[in-house]
């Protein structure tokens, strides 16, 4: 068996049976079992004392045996062990909450009463009738069908009302409990009634039952219990009339509200906090809309600003303008805005699509292309770009971003770099240790690593933000507009990867861990 020795399915029996509520449960369930098989036992010494019985049919009917013990029973024994079975629930139930342990005993006592009042009833028919047979049925019929059954109800009983919460049954249990016990009750008063209709009146007794029970005994029952189940349901149902009108008053200027979340624990519950969890995301999600949209629109207030100020000085003072020079800078602008929006066109896209499946992609190949590519790319300054791979690296996903992560990556290391960009890709295990084919998580390790004035600890995070720059050197004019490490960051995020920052010595260290995928597979 797998596992840790907390899991297993015994460790989780005997952690289980070591809570309050199942410790209660557990209780009265054995304390019922344990009163009827006392009782049971009683009848059989006294029908043993009795002799045997008589030689012919009319003497073994006339012969009374039991018929004492059980009226003693009834009267005195039912009771005491209703009180013995509460107080066995509520003892067994310490360490939870008084509420709950108090509800529990006192159910589970007046379900072990009325079911043991029942065994009782019926048996002092049956020894009205066959007071011969009654000590026999009594053994027959409790072992196979009144233990079990007085057992199973009084525990489940238990179990049921020592919920912690304080807002009753689930709305299933809740119902099919109230209906039950509501039909349980009027059968019991139904052969009460008939049981003194009998004794009283014996030769009116079956028409009685036919008549009254035909014209009323059935309707009522039937109304009775549609009426409670009925009464149950709305009362489980509220919080569900309170979650839509909660649900009514929210709109887009009020998504910071939540619904109700009832304590039941139930289906209800669970809606509830979906439902809360759902307006959690869309709060998110708007609010990173309106950040979005108003750190784009800033952005792109300022090469338009720029560029609208050089073009109406050029114009006010045409005479001695360097109109090349302003061209030039109108285009420098306008290259700006057009990078700008093609970095807010993909990232609405990555918003709104689902990860890419896409195809297999080379990995390292794609690296050395674009290395070789930024190598031969005009710098500010002289830089040394490197690239290695310990072999091929196959990921699965759309080609186009993933080229665009690894430009954003470069543009980034080149754009702060001194003198040197490395770029390494590795195959290795999740947990640092060198890969094998038959490794079930293996991770592809993109290192780009450059020898500039790095990233301080307190703001590794911070660069993944959209719109983020940092002072001094990644300022407006050398930065960009603070979306790079965001879109690349994002697309590792869809390919089912991540993107971090990891130690270095000097400059800054970006890693990129992407699952590996196997071509033949």
């Amino acid at each position: 068996m797998t596992g840790t020795p907390a899991d297993r399915p015994g460790a989780r029996v005997r952690r289980a049976a070591g809570q309050p509520r199942a410790r209660a449960a557990l209780t009265a369930a054995l304390l019922a079992v344990l009163a009827l098989a006392a009782g049971i036992a009683w009848l059989q010494y006294a029908d043993a004392a009795a002799g045997p019985p008589g030689t012919t049919l009319v003497e073994r009917l006339k012969t009374e045996r039991v018929g004492p013990q059980l009226d003693q029973a009834v009267l005195l024994g039912v009771p005491l062990t209703g009180v013995l079975v509460a107080g066995g629930t509520w003892a067994a139930g310490r360490g939870g909450a008084p509420v709950p342990r108090l509800r529990a005993a006192l159910t589970a006592g007046a379900a072990a009463t009325l079911l043991l009042l029942a065994d009782g009833l019926w048996l002092q028919d049956l020894d009205a009738i066959r007071p011969d047979y009654t000590a026999q049925a009594a053994l027959y019929w409790g072992l196979r069908l009144g233990a079990p059954t007085i057992g199973l109800i009084t525990g489940a009983t238990a179990w049921g009302f020592a919920r912690p919460s304080g807002r009753g049954l689930p709305l299933r249990a809740g119902s099919a409990f109230l209906a039950g016990a509501t039909a349980a009750l009027l059968v019991l008063l139904a052969l009460l009634w008939l049981r003194h209709v009998n004794t009283s009146y014996p030769v009116f007794s079956v028409d009685a039952a036919l008549t009254w029970g035909t014209l009323v005994g059935v309707p009522a029952v039937g109304l009775l219990v549609a009426a409670t189940a009925w009464a149950a349901a709305g009362r489980a149902l509220r919080p569900v009339d309170e979650i839509r009108r909660e649900l009514d008053d929210i709109t887009a200027h009020s998504l910071d509200r939540r619904v109700p979340v009832p304590a039941s624990g139930d289906e209800i519950t669970k809606l509830a906090r979906s439902t809360n969890a759902t307006l959690d995301r869309l709060h998110s999600a708007a609010e990173r809309q309106q950040r979005f949209v108003a750190d784009a629109s800033h952005e792109l207030r300022s090469p338009l600003a720029t560029l609208r100020a050089s073009l109406e000085a050029a114009l006010t003072h045409p005479h001695g303008i360097d109109w090349p020079d302003v061209v030039r800078g109108a285009l420098t602008d306008i290259t700006r805005l057009q990078n700008l929006s093609e970095d807010l066109l993909l990232l609405t896209r990555l918003d709104a699509s689902t990860p890419p499946q896409g195809d297999t992609v080379e990995l390292s190949a794609l690296a050395h292309d674009l290395v070789a590519e930024y190598q031969h790319l005009r710098h500010t300054h002289p830089l040394d770009i490197r690239c290695t791979a310990d072999g091929p690296a196959h990921v699965r996903g759309s080609a186009l971003q993933l080229e665009r992560l690894l430009r954003n990556l470069l543009d980034n290391a080149c754009r702060y770099a001194r003198t040197t960009v490395q770029v390494t890709l590795r195959t290795e295990h999740t947990d640092h240790t060198p890969c094998t084919d038959t490794d079930d998580r293996p991770t592809l390790r993109l290192h780009v690593v450059d020898d500039g004035p790095g990233i301080p600890p307190a703001d590794q995070e911070r660069v993944f933000e959209r719109f983020t720059r940092l002072d001094d050197a990644r300022s407006r004019h050398t930065g960009g507009a603070g979306l790079g490490l965001a879109i690349a960051r994002e697309i590792a995020v869809r390919h089912g990867g991540t993107l971090h920052i990891a130690d270095s010595p000097q400059g800054a260290h970006l890693v990129t861990e992407l699952p590996r995928h196997h071509p033949e597979q």
